[in-house]
């Protein structure tokens, strides 16, 4: 019985010294080669993920500019290439969206992505356009989450857009250097 109840205590204080020691043992994940620091040590890729206090406070603006200032293709010959571009642009752990291929009227083809900025309620919009195979990207700008932006047309050189409902939220002009 004594073994047992030392058992006991032992695996509690083992606990208790984990408990209070991750908070100071040194964690970070890597974004396009710099280090962010952590709020703690997680065991998984998966606990730093469901966590949505993940990312050190004193971290927040340097990751909503890396996010936000990080370069990103402007031509792509296949989708598959753009696609790639856009994970490689997303901050590990948070979202990525993609509305999906979007038929203008004259034929084109827009492809609206978002990427979630950590901890500052905005999203990274990148709009390419499609054609013959290739894409460009027309658009690239920052605008709260709350917009809720999922859909885009354009129309007589300006960018249009909207809600899943349809609501316009954001108008922006196209200009004649994103079409070179």
């Amino acid at each position: 019985m004594k073994k047992i109840i030392l058992l006991v205590a032992v695996l509690i204080a083992i606990a208790l010294l984990w408990t209070v020691g991750r908070r100071h043992i040194p964690s970070d994940i890597e974004y396009r080669g710099e280090k962010i620091k952590l709020t703690k040590y997680y065991f998984s890729f998966e606990d730093y993920k469901d966590d949505s206090d993940n990312i050190d406070p004193s971290e927040y603006a340097r990751v909503e500019r890396l996010v936000a200032q990080a370069p990103i293709g402007r031509q792509f010959t296949e989708r598959e290439k753009m696609v790639t571009a856009l994970f490689e642009l997303k901050f590990p752990g948070y979202g990525l969206g993609f509305a999906g291929s979007i038929a203008q009227i004259d034929g084109r083809v827009l492809e609206l992505s978002s990427v979630e900025i950590p901890r500052a309620d905005k999203n990274r919009y990148l709009l390419y356009e499609e054609r013959n195979g290739s894409y460009t990207l027309i658009d690239d700008f920052i605008a709260p989450s709350a917009l809720e932006i999922v859909r885009v047309r354009e129309d007589k050189g300006v960018l249009i857009y909207s809600t899943r409902s349809g609501q316009s939220v954001l108008t922006r002009p196209v200009t004649a250097k994103n079409r070179l």
